[in-house]
């Protein structure tokens, strides 16, 4: 059979047109972290403490309470402290979403499953077992595309689930009949490899605006130093009754350093359950349907009618063999 140049075609439109949505999905991901980080940003900045407590007193007894560490007075000293404060949210929002992104994605996912299975089964014992003329008589009883497009295209899943936008996509082909095996294996790759790389890269923004965040600390923590040493070194300070106050001047550094773990820590962990739920649904598909596709390509469909057909001739003439070699005994 030769292949429609037009179908490959499409399905190349197909694929680029679906590349383009989910990198506009992953920048709108992008805005609503800016945006939800607006309303977050000021909780963020009520959980810490805008003094130092006990300023007068001695810093290693200072240092072993939390309400130090929890003390943020850097934050109205500049432009910074406010933006620390709402990157802080930003990477909180971006884990939030992404957690939630991922819960919508393992539901999807169950509900393809559901639906493979019950669209297509193996039929071991059924009313098809032992006859093969359901092989070659419909293809639709081999895979029910109408039905199987019908399920991938309901909303709003197929607006938010990477397993329904793949399978409407494997299923796209011309009217014909069934599409054939290696363009649908061939596509599966395609989308496999694009759903991999658009999903690790996604991160790219979130790594950077954490690695952002030690170094905007330390700037934080400089100026606020600074600011701290100008009246020791002025005399109309003592630096020892101060030192409590030079101490939280670094705060900055130590909170943003601090936050940049947990999000990393954070990150590392959704990412590699981002591969883990890749990893099931790549082997959904190659398990539920691609499988099967030697009974379901349209190219084995063909064969298997045109070898019935052979087959059914050979027949014919051994029939009429046999009755002309009995018409010649007699």
């Amino acid at each position: 059979m030769e292949r429609d140049p037009f179908e490959g075609a499409s399905m190349e439109y197909g694929i680029r047109r679906y590349e383009s949505t989910q990198r506009l999905w992953w920048f709108c991901f992008l805005l609503m972290s800016l945006a939800a980080a607006f309303p977050v940003s000021a909780q963020v900045r009520s959980a810490f403490s805008p003094s130092v407590p006990h300023a007068s007193a001695k810093p290693h007894e200072v240092l072993q309470g939390i309400d130090f560490w929890l003390s943020a007075p850097w934050a109205d000293q500049g432009l910074l402290g406010p933006l620390i404060f709402y990157l802080l949210s930003v990477l909180g929002a971006c884990l939030v979403l992404r957690t939630l992104w991922l819960l919508v994605q393992v539901w999807g996912t169950f509900l393809v499953a559901r639906a493979l299975k019950r669209h297509v089964p193996i039929d071991g014992s059924g009313k098809n077992a032992g006859h093969a003329g359901w092989l070659v008589d419909d293809a639709t009883q081999t895979l029910p595309l109408l039905a199987l497009a019908r399920d991938a295209g309901r909303l709003p899943w197929s607006l938010f689930s990477l397993a329904h936008k793949r399978l409407r996509l494997l299923l796209v082909f011309d009217g014909r009949g069934t599409p054939s095996s290696d363009e649908m294996v061939h596509r599966e790759q395609r989308l496999e490899g694009l759903d991999w790389h658009l999903v690790s890269s996604s991160w790219d923004a979130f790594r950077s605006l954490s690695r952002a965040l030690p170094l905007l600390g330390f700037v934080q923590s400089a100026w606020a130093f600074y600011l701290w040493l100008q009246p020791v070194l002025n005399g109309s300070q003592d630096a020892s009754s101060s030192a409590v106050e030079g101490l939280a001047s670094l705060l900055a550094l130590v909170h943003s350093v601090g936050a940049t773990l947990a999000f990393g820590l954070g990150s590392g962990l959704l990412s590699r359950l981002e591969s883990l739920y890749l990893s099931r649904l790549d082997g959904l598909f190659y398990d539920q349907l691609l499988s099967r596709m030697p009974l379901h390509s349209a190219d084995t469909l063909v064969i298997l009618k045109t070898l019935a057909r052979h087959f059914h001739e050979l027949q014919e003439r051994l029939k009429k063999l046999e009755h002309a070699v009995l018409q010649d005994r007699s």
